[in-house]
């Protein structure tokens, strides 16, 4: 099947914040839960969420902080980013330690990638984050964004490609 570039995403906070207070109680019903503190996961703000995320290698398991962010939601996935866990943020080269390697089919983590727009961004190249739009990057019709989706699909996304794709860290500068 041919691959296309889907429209960039257009933001829509208060959509989005709308959209995360709804999905919020069906995640947590689905998994069983009844408060996302249940699952180690934060709401810094409105429009965030922090997921712990862990991958293991040769029996040593990392911590990653994984960022959601719901500017685009739901008509467009979360945007996604591994960030420093003592600041919440990503600045590049400095953090890239925070980062996982990951090398999946389906997800791929770019520390510092140049999007064909001239815009440098960290990417977490999946069809379920904001920035594989942002990038124009193109994509399998039958794997795009369905508003359909909840902010789960992500994280499991992320997760599943951790599971079986995790290289370890990046490297310090």
């Amino acid at each position: 099947m041919a691959q296309i570039v889907p429209p960039m995403p257009v933001l829509d906070i208060a959509r989005g914040i709308a959209s995360l207070d709804e999905d919020i109680p069906r995640v947590l019903a689905f998994l069983g839960k009844t408060a996302i503190e249940e699952l180690g996961w934060q709401r810094p703000n409105k429009s965030s969420l922090i997921v712990p995320i862990h991958g293991t290698l040769n029996g040593v398991t990392e911590s990653y902080v994984l960022r959601l962010g719901f500017a685009a939601y739901r008509k467009w996935p979360p945007s996604a980013q591994f960030v420093n866990p003592g600041t919440l943020v990503y600045a590049h080269p400095v953090d890239q330690h925070h980062l996982p390697i990951v090398t999946s089919p389906e997800c791929h983590v770019h520390p510092n990638y140049s999007a064909a727009n001239g815009r440098t961004l960290q990417l977490i190249c999946c069809s379920a984050t904001q920035e594989f739009y942002d990038t124009a990057h193109p994509v399998e019709p039958t794997l795009i964004w369905s508003g359909q989706n909840t902010f789960y699909t992500t994280v499991a996304a992320i997760q599943k490609a951790m599971a079986s794709f995790y290289g370890g860290r990046f490297a310090k500068p």
